[in-house]
């Protein structure tokens, strides 16, 4: 995995923590925003989701992984640091699990920029041009991590 310097790591996390003690469904509510932006950015993503199947379908599903989507970048957020081995380990399993549901590697430049939308629309205006651009960088580190293992 790609080393991010601590300026970054502590940028994310302190980001992170200001969005998501504004709210109290953060989980769900972030995570909705986030494939709700992906949705419009990449409207090939809705078929991993189920949304071929009919709206209630996808929408059940998407619910379900919003939940999952903040989880799982909060507890991957905790861990960064220097001993980075963990952390593959559990990226390694994203990333197969991402490949047996058929997630196109192509889609995860898509959930970047959705990533930073949503965090943007928790922080309005308070979140500066250096503090996206840590999130796009520790984002990069952490799919390309990822995406290396759907390849496999």
């Amino acid at each position: 995995m790609k080393e991010v310097g601590y300026e970054q790591i502590a940028t994310v996390l302190e980001t992170w923590d200001a969005a998501r003690f504004g709210s109290k469904d953060f989980d769900n509510e972030f995570g909705m925003v986030a494939l709700e932006r992906l949705f419009e950015l990449q409207p090939r993503a809705k078929k991993v989701f189920g949304y071929d199947q009919g709206e209630d379908i996808g929408k059940s599903h998407a619910t379900v992984h919003a939940t999952a989507f903040a989880g799982l970048f909060d507890s991957v957020f905790q861990m960064l640091g220097p001993d980075l081995e963990f952390i593959e380990d559990i990226l390694r399993q994203v990333g197969r699990r991402h490949k047996s549901m058929g997630v196109s590697p192509s889609f995860f430049p898509y959930m970047g920029q959705a990533l930073v939308h949503a965090v943007e629309k928790y922080l309005g205006k308070s979140l500066t041009a250096e503090q996206r651009i840590a999130w796009e960088e520790v984002y990069d580190s952490i799919s390309n991590e990822i995406v290396k293992n759907i390849l496999q």
